[in-house]
């Protein structure tokens, strides 16, 4: 793909704290981004909320932000570096759900943002579980049944419905955070309950779990 000329100062969003052994990737992805958007010309502003990371180096990125990631910070360094463009997709979800909420606010287009590297709607359709099966049916991929809940109650009733065990799988949450599986009603509640808390939009998608020899999917 070729260069893009009218991007010329780029905010990288951060993946924040990283638990040792999960999540590194993060870390290594963006320090790359940082590097190689440098090489082109293109001027790079970071936002990161851990400073124990290779991509917080005072040499990686021409200028670093250690600041909590939060929609009004960002909103903050947008106003006050006026950057062009927006990298979220190498923070992980941390990355992912700050592009989504400043997108639904539409302080990037009041502002003039561009998000890069992907799109809202690209992040909608992998992030948000009634997206993500739609579309999956759309292209006739075949899919365990399931259902989009926003309460327990419809939980329960799904899961009676087409037995048990069920899994469970909250939207924009970090490496499946809150999910599980359930292999009766009271494990259900207390996942389910705990799913609906932590999704950024209080939806849990309840699946057929899917037994493979001894592995469940």
């Amino acid at each position: 793909m070729p260069k893009n000329p009218n991007i010329k100062k780029v905010l990288m969003i951060g993946s924040g704290p990283i638990v040792i052994g999960q999540a590194a990737e993060f870390d290594y992805a963006g320090t790359q981004a940082c590097r190689s958007l440098k090489e082109e010309g293109i001027e790079v502003v970071l936002l990161n909320s851990n400073p124990a990371t290779i991509m917080t180096d005072k040499d990686i990125a021409d200028k670093v932000y250690i600041e909590p990631l939060t929609v009004e910070v960002v909103e903050q360094l947008i106003l006050k570096e006026k950057p062009d463009s927006v990298l979220p997709t190498l923070g992980g979800q941390a990355g992912l759900n700050l592009a989504m909420e400043l997108e639904e606010r539409g302080f990037l287009r009041e502002h003039n943002v561009r998000l890069i590297g992907t799109t809202s709607e690209t992040i909608k359709k992998a992030e948000d579980r009634q997206e993500f099966k739609d579309t999956m049916e759309k292209i006739g991929e075949p899919i365990a049944a399931s259902l989009v809940v926003r309460n327990v109650e419809d939980g329960i009733a799904f899961s009676n419905k087409i037995g048990y065990p069920v899994v469970l799988r909250p939207a924009y949450t970090l490496g499946g955070s809150g999910g599980g599986i359930a292999n009766n009603e009271e494990e259900l509640v207390e996942i389910l309950e705990n799913g609906l808390r932590l999704s950024r939009v209080g939806e849990v998608l309840v699946e057929r779990c899917i037994e493979i020899g001894r592995a469940h999917v």
